[in-house]
């Protein structure tokens, strides 16, 4: 990663917590989503995470083209990278999370073939919620 990139975002595992943390602290346009979400993946398959969370309140929206990508390669072909469920505690403005285009690609991507045998996401306005969530899933694992 070059100095920039690494000045764009924060990424890092916390292993007392079994969770991935990507935090996106400035807009989009600032980087490529496409390096950071491969950079997540090199840091997932790594640690073995499998519980994610995005912190993408000050990203803003993608761009037509990279949201494509996220919903037609990168959460599609995720299972061959990672051979377990992985499940992304999204972080959101409250604008983010009520906006109608959002909450329609969300919709859109749970009806995915993949959806719930890749990944599992929700969204969150609050961290700790987006934390006990991710806790939750943790332990329906262990029960399973």
């Amino acid at each position: 990663m070059s100095p920039a990139f690494l000045d764009a975002i924060a990424l890092a595992h916390r292993p007392d917590m079994d969770v991935l943390f990507l935090r996106w602290p400035q807009p989009v346009y600032a980087l490529k989503p496409r390096e950071v979400y491969t950079q997540v993946l090199d840091l997932a398959q790594e640690t073995n995470a499998r519980y994610w969370l995005f912190d993408i309140r000050s990203r803003g929206p993608l761009s037509e083209k990279d949201m494509k990508w996220v919903k037609q390669v990168f959460y599609p072909t995720l299972h061959n990278q990672i051979d377990r469920l992985i499940y992304v505690a999204y972080l959101l403005t409250p604008g983010h999370a009520e906006d109608e285009v959002t909450m329609a690609h969300a919709d859109e991507l749970r009806q995915k073939e993949w959806y719930g045998q890749a990944v599992e996401f929700e969204g969150f306005t609050s961290e700790v919620d987006a934390l006990q969530w991710l806790k939750r899933c943790q332990l329906v694992e262990v029960v399973k």
